[in-house]
């Protein structure tokens, strides 16, 4: 069972993540002071002070910050079997109706109501006593439910500007064609700019380089299919997109850290 872990950071402007960005648990993203985006699969995301985001095992992401010197956010992670009791007493339906919109709105007023559980759950996270453990799943508990509720409100959608709108449809190209041998020079003319302006603002917009958000899009597919498949190494490669079974072999081993057969062999525990 993975541990429930709680954890306050903070980033700098300049900050950016040293590598690209997905896990096997769920990941509550809570900002409490800066301004940054957050690309989830293909989506964007502005965040402001207060905002919350879910994300879910196996989603791809990356956090850019802008315009603020410091930034302070307080993530929640928990592994999937978590939410097995609520599983159990509401049913699949509501329980699944959590994970209606990445981005969640609280009603006005309620910002302090979260800040109290998040405070309530790093006072316990530093282990007051045996029943640190039984308190902090409490208040995750009620976390989930308060945040389940607040879909009921779907966040107004943020217009982006121009050019990060055709970034943003961009990588969702990307996100839905990997399988093809796409090439930056083809995703460049769908967005009206050169190929090498369009990388430029990619990487500025996403924190991904194209090559890098492509290669990771694959990756990740190709490791759900090694654990879910009994088919070849070489036919996932090429399924996913690697003409070159090599070329996916060096590619997997430097993402996730392990060969493709070793990774399969261990069941994507790494």
């Amino acid at each position: 069972m993975m541990e429930f872990i709680i954890s306050r950071t903070k980033r700098s402007f300049e900050f950016n993540m040293a590598s690209s960005h997905w896990h096997p648990w769920y990941e509550l993203f809570y900002l409490e002071s800066g301004h940054c985006r957050l690309l989830i699969n293909h989506t964007l995301y502005y965040i402001e002070p207060g905002d919350l985001c879910l994300i879910s095992p196996g989603e791809i992401h990356r956090t850019t910050y802008y315009s603020s010197p410091v930034n302070e956010r307080i993530t929640v992670s928990f592994g999937k079997e978590y939410l097995d009791p609520m599983i159990e007493r509401c049913g699949h339906e509501m329980t699944g109706y959590l994970f209606r919109n990445s981005m969640i709105s609280m009603p006005e007023g309620r910002q302090a109501y979260v800040q109290e559980l998040i405070k309530k759950m790093e006072y316990e996270a530093a282990g007051q006593d045996g029943y640190s453990g039984i308190m902090m799943q409490n208040y995750l508990y009620e976390l989930l439910v308060f945040l389940s509720r607040c879909q009921e409100s779907k966040p107004e959608p943020v217009k982006l500007p121009v050019s990060e709108k055709a970034i943003e449809e961009a990588a969702e190209y990307i996100y839905h064609h990997y399988d093809s041998q796409i090439t930056l020079e083809e995703v460049a003319e769908r967005t009206h700019m050169s190929p090498a302006y369009f990388s430029r603002r990619f990487k500025a917009v996403t924190g991904f380089g194209y090559k890098e958000y492509l290669t990771n899009i694959r990756i990740r597919q190709a490791a759900n299919l090694l654990l879910t498949t009994s088919k070849s190494i070489t036919e996932i490669a090429v399924e996913c997109g690697f003409g070159d079974g090599n070329y996916f072999g060096d590619a997997f081993k430097k993402i996730k850290g392990v060969a493709p057969r070793v990774y399969r062999k261990m069941q994507g525990i790494v």
